[in-house]
């Protein structure tokens, strides 16, 4: 059989909360159905605002941006603010929606936490990184790697879709691993906020050579600790090898959040002006369009 990620699609719902502007409004189905569960009902929630930070000024107990500790101060406003997302879909092509992802979830539910033959050819390769926020504090640090998978097999089942495989720092050394290189190995399906990953990989088999060098350690934390944070998580920077998804524990509050942000490790500020993307459109068009010399 053949799969698709029901959870990443992004051509289902269309959101206008502000969170979602820098992705055109796009969201997923996962963020929609199961983390919010804000359709169709919709979603309420209170956007924080300061009467002093507005109008440039500095806040009197210090503060940068607005928390939880704000609440009881005299500038302190708080708007309550009710959002339903837009479902793009005609009803026809919705319902056929609901019965993929309807087979997606019992597919997902049969492989999940099983250990299964995994056959791909690896993408692209990205290092694994963690962000602790604390007052006053950031803390990176540099976890292991994921190998990211396209059009990969799951048990006797192909996926025409991404997922990853996470290693570790020593499987990185041992094995080398570069785009383009096609393994074969055996590994623990588990699903994190839709996206699917391999973890506890092992028996893994070489079957095709790659080409590039694969990351080092001293590669990886020079690269993470010049990273740049972008303010848009734009499709081009989320398919480029050098634009990563940090996982971020926020404990500068008194409750504890979890969110990922998108760092360029070539640090580039302005995806607009990415040379990278510049570069990659240009061997693209000269791949299309031979030009004899």
């Amino acid at each position: 059989m053949r799969y698709i990620n029901q959870y990443k699609r992004l051509d289902v719902f269309r959101c206008s909360q502000d969170a979602h502007r820098h992705f055109g409004g796009r969201v997923s189905v996962y963020h929609v159905l199961k983390e919010k569960a804000c359709y169709p009902g919709g979603c309420l929630y209170f956007l924080w605002r300061c009467g002093l930070l507005e109008k440039g000024r500095r806040c009197v107990s210090g503060y940068t941006y607005v928390g939880r500790l704000c609440k009881g101060c005299t500038y302190y406003i708080e708007e309550k603010v009710h959002l339903q997302p837009e479902m793009v879909l005609t009803v026809e092509a919705y319902n056929r929606f609901l019965e993929d992802l309807e087979e997606f979830e019992t597919w997902l539910e049969a492989v999940r936490f099983k250990s299964l033959n995994i056959a791909g050819r690896i993408r692209t390769i990205k290092p694994r990184v963690e962000t602790v926020l604390l007052p006053g504090e950031r803390h990176l640090r540099v976890s292991g790697y994921l190998l990211i998978i396209k059009n990969g097999f799951i048990g006797q089942d192909m996926l025409k879709d991404t997922f990853y495989i996470r290693v570790s720092k020593q499987m990185m050394k041992q094995y080398c691993f570069v785009p383009k290189m096609r393994i074969e190995l055996i590994g623990e399906i588990r699903e994190d906020r839709g996206r699917l990953i391999v973890h506890r990989p092992k028996k893994i088999e070489i079957m095709k050579k790659g080409w590039g060098f694969p990351w080092t350690d001293e590669k990886a934390l020079v690269a993470v600790k010049t990273a740049t944070l972008l303010k848009e998580q734009t499709g081009q920077c989320l398919e480029c090898r050098w634009g990563t998804l940090t996982d971020v524990i926020d404990r500068r509050d008194r409750e504890e959040s979890r969110y990922r942000n998108l760092y360029c490790l070539k640090g580039i500020t302005d995806p607009e002006g990415c040379y990278i993307h510049a570069v990659g459109l240009s061997k693209k068009y000269s791949q299309k369009y031979k030009v004899k010399e």
